[in-house]
């Protein structure tokens, strides 16, 4: 096997093939994900002035000149508010920040605090995410968001990217592999089982490991990015931070952006998610720090089980 690392947005990015190791592999393999995350950044980064996303949150009510590739993006993000019923809402970039995100990255988005009760409460009873318009704009596109919002297309662009990177590797190389963005994988092994694991990362529970031919896996959780009084993963219905009975929940799905939709979702929906999730005809698990719930054929207590996707 030949594995790329990049460690950027405070977790670890892995790039691996089932391959034997060259110097050309290798370089390949490291320039494919060092240049597919320098084009996410410019194109969807939060905490980048010279962004497309910044531009859009910057010009808000207004229309913004911005490519494809950023539209590209925007609608895996507008599928997941779709498929979760706005669970999994782009525009919470206000919520995030008031909820003390940038202060947590020691960065500076550039974006207001969602700061009264009206603001809190905008987005996901108006859903303003229905209300992005997207047009054709000479050579590129346009984009306007709702005035008195900003985009954060933080919940689905890393599952985007591993689906992305993944594909590229396989039908360039021919080689089975794996893309691992930051808990975001996908699989793309026809050749063989390749084995992934879901881990919870909560003391006293083991990773969960099954064997995959092509499959998408993402694990949402309250406890990496979060800070006193506070997490990243925010309910649209107030605004503020989920409060959750879960503290990991990881599903399967045919991609790994639809994956993480599905997991940021069920675990918003706290004592909800399991039903919602064996609802939509996935397979995940529930964890917190006193019990484990597995929903459809996740493969709990088995080893090297085949996910299905």
């Amino acid at each position: 096997m030949t594995s790329v690392r990049l460690d950027t947005w405070k977790t670890t990015l892995w790039l691996s093939a089932r391959a034997k190791t060259t110097p050309s592999l290798h370089r390949w393999l490291t320039s494919l994900l060092h240049d597919e995350v320098a084009a996410l950044d410019r194109l969807a980064s939060r905490f980048r002035a010279d962004s497309e996303l910044s531009a859009v949150n910057a010009a808000a009510g207004r229309w913004t000149e911005v490519s494809w590739d950023f539209v590209t993006v925007l609608s895996a993000s507008l599928n997941g508010a779709s498929a979760t019923g706005g669970l999994v809402d782009p525009l919470l970039g206000r919520q995030l920040v008031a909820a003390g995100y940038d202060r947590w990255a020691g960065q500076d988005s550039g974006v207001a605090a969602a700061d009264t009760e009206s603001d809190q409460l905008a987005v996901g009873h108006a859903a303003a995410w229905e209300s992005i318009e997207i047009r054709p704009g000479g050579g590129q596109a346009r984009v306007r968001i709702p005035q008195r919002t900003a985009l954060d297309l933080g919940a689905v662009a890393k599952g985007w990217l591993a689906d992305r990177v993944a594909k590229i590797a396989h039908t360039s190389t021919g080689f089975d592999v794996v893309a691992n963005m930051g808990g975001d994988l996908r699989v793309i092994s026809p050749g063989a089982m390749w084995t992934v694991a879901a881990d919870p990362d909560i003391p006293g529970v083991e990773p969960c490991a099954m064997d995959a031919h092509d499959v998408g896996m993402a694990t949402s959780s309250v406890g990496h990015r979060a800070w006193a009084g506070g997490h990243h993963i925010i309910d649209p219905r107030t605004g503020r931070p989920a409060e959750t009975c879960w503290d990991s929940v990881s599903v399967l799905a045919a991609e790994a952006a639809g994956a993480n939709a599905a997991s940021t979702a069920s675990l918003i929906l706290g004592h909800d998610g399991p039903a919602w999730c064996h609802g939509m005809g996935l397979d995940g698990w529930f964890v917190s720090r006193t019990s484990s719930q597995p929903v459809g054929a996740w493969p709990v207590e088995r080893e090297h089980v085949a996910a299905r996707a």
